[in-house]
Parts: structure tokens; C-alpha cells; sequence
């Protein structure tokens, strides 16, 4: 667990790091993270830097404390000009070349070359460059660089090449101390703040995909209201339309013709509505349930106006692809028809078959289909498939086409068959 003093810490850092952050539209999550670990990098070694002048200062280093403050001055720059140019890749080149020839080579190179407590700093460098750059040409050219340097001192010291050392010799435990006691600090840092961005770019990407899962529950919720408006206004509510269109033409010679039909179209209404209110119940996927459903809410009706009712429907295998509302969209197709069937076929019997194409020939419960069929056929008196003037039959193919279902009708008189073709 991260103690509250380091997450203050950083966070009132936060502030001071987005103030050198070009405020521009096109950097993505990956590049945002980058530069503010350059910022970060940046103020990290400022500090020690500036301490490391004040050593200097201190035990007569005043070669090193003039480079370090040069090296100071150099880092700031870069910053300034990363926060006015926006120009990442420069601006972090600029960063490390200050590092590695100002105040590590400098100081390195008068404080006793391979012998150096400066050395150590080496090692900042590639790791610096490969949290900025990450894997890349630039990041391999430190690397290089940084080794080349300490191959070049330890070729010179065998050669007998004597490295200056610039400070009182009394003091050299002091600024060993400070130069390896600092790198460490430094690293340490380092990884912190690594810690601290990446730990804020997950909880990013978590809170996104958080506000994206919100989004797609209103968005469902959005879609399951027009779905259940768009059913109650193709269903009931033009039932009930018609019903009050039919009552406003009625007239005396009439009215029981007139009343019949409103009848008709009421029952209609209703029985839309109770089928609505059972599709909210139906397992995805499940037709033979679906098919069930309809007959034990329909069949009385086709009883009373005299049609029979043959059924010939398989235990049909689950349909993956039919969620909730594409069940709710199915039961509507399958009304539709048959509620032409019932007001406008004179028709005497209604076949309702049920089956899938097997791969297999297992029975037709222990096997998987390919497709599902629902095949409506009825021996009345026909109609025209291609008329415009149907928009039920329209509906039904819009309907068809949302579900990613084979719609085909086929009518003459005696033979109107209306096939649902389903994947499984």
C-alpha cells in the first residue's frame, strides 16, 4: 500500500508537471504519459543537480559546481521549449545530451575519470532513455554512447592516462556520498513517479471503460424502450386505431358488420399485448418456447373462427444469435402473419412446422442445426407478396433484416407460406 505521504507528494507535483505540458488535442494516452514522465525527470534531476552544485561549492569543486549549474540551466531550457514547441523527440535528445556531457562527462572527466563517484550516473542514462523513448534508435544510441564513455575511460587509465581531480581530497567520502547516495535517490524516484503515471493511466482506462460500460447500458436501455414503443405502436396501437377508425365510418346499415370488425381488431390488440408482455419472459434463443407461447395465446382464436390448427414443430435447438429483442422482433413477425391469417386469409387450416437442418443424424433433441425453420401455410385465398400497399409485409422484412433472419413469402391462392430461416 502506497503511504499517503508519497501520494501527496506526487499529487501536488501533478500540478506543477501539467503546467509544462502542451496543451494539445493530439497526443494520445501513450504520448501524455511519456511527456509527463519526461517533465517529471526532468524537475527530479533539476533538484538533485542543484544540490550537487552546493556540494561542489562546498569542498572547493568549482569546475563541477560551474557545470552542473550549466547543466541546470541546459534542462530548463529543454523544458521550456518542449512546453512552447510541443517537439517531444528533440526536446528529450536535448535532455540527454545535457546529462551525458555537461554533468556526467564533465564532472566525471575532473573528479578522477573511471575512478569518479560521478560515474555511476552512466546508468541513469540508458534507463531515462528507454522510459522516454522507449525501444528505439534514439534510446540505443545513449546506450552507446554512455558504454563507449566508460570503455574510453577504463582504455585511458590502462594506458596511464592520469584524470584530474578537482576537489579537496578530505571531502571525498562526503561526495561519494552524495553522488552514489543521490544516484539512488535518483532511480528511486525514478521508479515512483514511473509507478505513479502508470498507476494513473490504468485507473484512467478503467474509469473510460467504466464510463463506456454506462454508456452501453443507457444505450441498451435507450434501444429496449423504442424497441417495446415501436411494438406497442405497430401492435396495439394500430389496432386500437383501426378500431376507432372503424367505429367513426360505422353507420346504421352497418353496425353490425361494424361492430364485428371492431371486435376483431380489438382482440387483436390484445392479444399483442399479452404477447408483449410474454416476450419479456422468453429465454434467448429458445423458438420452440417462443412457438409454444404463441399457440397457447392464439389457438383459441383460430378454434372460434372455425380454422384448424396443425402443428408439426421439432424441439429446435437454441438459436445463439437471438437475444431479447431479437426474440421480442421474432414473436412480432410470427403475429403479424398470423394475424393476416386470421382477418384476411378465409383461410379453413394453418400449418405451423418447425425445423432445423442437422448436421448430424442424431435425434432431433440431442443434435445441433445448421438453421432453424418456421414455416406458416395456409389454404386461403392468397395474396400479391410484392404490393406496396402491405406494410405489415414491410414491417416484417425490416424486422427480418434487424434479427439477421431469411424472410420469404410465397402466395397463391390455396398455398401462402411464410418461411423464417434462423442461424443457429
Amino acid at each position: 500500500m502506497r503511504s499517503g505521504f508519497s501520494i501527496n507528494a506526487l499529487a501536488r507535483m501533478d500540478s506543477c508537471v501539467a503546467w509544462f505540458i502542451p496543451h494539445r488535442a493530439d497526443l494520445d494516452d501513450r504520448q501524455l504519459s511519456a511527456t509527463r514522465m519526461f517533465v517529471y525527470i526532468c524537475l527530479i534531476n533539476a533538484g538533485f543537480s542543484l544540490l550537487y552544485a552546493l556540494t561542489s561549492l562546498a569542498i572547493g569543486f568549482d569546475v563541477g559546481a560551474a557545470l552542473m549549474s550549466a547543466g541546470i540551466v541546459f534542462l530548463l531550457c529543454a523544458l521550456f521549449f518542449f512546453r512552447h514547441t510541443g517537439r517531444f523527440r528533440l526536446s528529450v535528445n536535448w535532455y540527454m545530451a545535457n546529462v551525458t556531457f555537461v554533468a556526467v562527462m564533465g564532472c566525471s572527466f575532473f573528479s578522477g575519470g573511471l575512478h569518479s563517484p560521478v560515474l555511476p550516473w552512466f546508468t541513469l542514462i540508458p534507463v531515462a532513455a528507454v522510459l522516454l523513448l522507449g525501444y528505439s534508435r534514439d534510446a540505443l544510441l545513449w546506450f552507446a554512447v554512455c558504454f563507449a564513455i566508460s570503455v574510453s575511460y577504463g582504455a585511458a587509465s590502462l594506458q596511464g592516462y592520469q584524470f584530474p581531480v578537482l576537489y579537496q581530497q578530505e571531502y571525498a567520502t562526503a561526495f561519494n556520498m552524495v553522488c552514489v547516495g543521490g544516484l539512488v535517490a535518483v532511480l528511486f524516484l525514478f521508479a515512483l513517479t514511473f509507478d505513479h503515471i502508470s498507476a494513473t493511466a490504468v485507473q484512467a482506462v478503467l474509469d473510460s471503460r467504466k464510463a463506456l460500460e454506462h454508456l452501453a447500458r443507457s444505450q441498451e436501455r435507450m434501444a429496449e424502450r423504442g424497441r417495446i414503443l415501436r411494438n406497442m405502436h405497430d401492435g396495439v396501437g394500430s389496432h386500437i386505431s383501426s378500431a376507432m377508425r372503424q367505429l367513426q365510418v360505422g353507420d346504421d346499415a352497418y353496425d353490425a358488420h361494424a361492430r364485428s370488425q371492431v371486435l376483431q381488431t380489438l382482440r387483436d390488440g390484445l392479444d399483442q399485448l399479452k404477447l408483449s408482455i410474454d416476450s419479456i419472459h422468453l429465454a434467448p434463443g429458445d423458438v420452440t418456447s417462443l412457438l409454444a407461447n404463441m399457440r397457447y395465446r392464439l389457438g383459441p382464436r383460430f378454434v372460434g373462427m372455425g380454422i384448424e390448427l396443425q402443428w408439426d414443430v421439432d424441439l429446435l435447438p437454441i438459436c445463439s444469435q437471438l437475444d431479447a429483442s431479437a426474440m421480442s422482433e421474432l414473436q412480432f413477425m410470427l403475429f403479424e402473419a398470423l394475424s393476416n391469417v386470421l382477418q384476411h386469409a378465409r383461410a379453413r387450416v394453418l400449418r405451423v412446422e418447425g425445423h432445423a437442418r442437422m448436421h448430424s443424424a442424431c435425434g432431433p433433441a440431442g443434435a445441433t442445426g445448421d438453421q432453424v425453420y418456421v414455416r406458416l401455410i395456409d389454404d386461403g385465398c392468397g395474396f400479391d407478396p410484392q404490393s406496396k400497399q402491405r406494410n405489415g409485409l414491410a414491417t416484417m422484412r425490416e424486422r427480418a433484416l434487424s434479427i439477421g433472419a431469411q424472410l420469404r413469402i410465397s402466395s397463391q391462392p390455396g398455398n401462402t407460406v411464410v418461411e423464417i430461416e434462423l442461424a443457429v
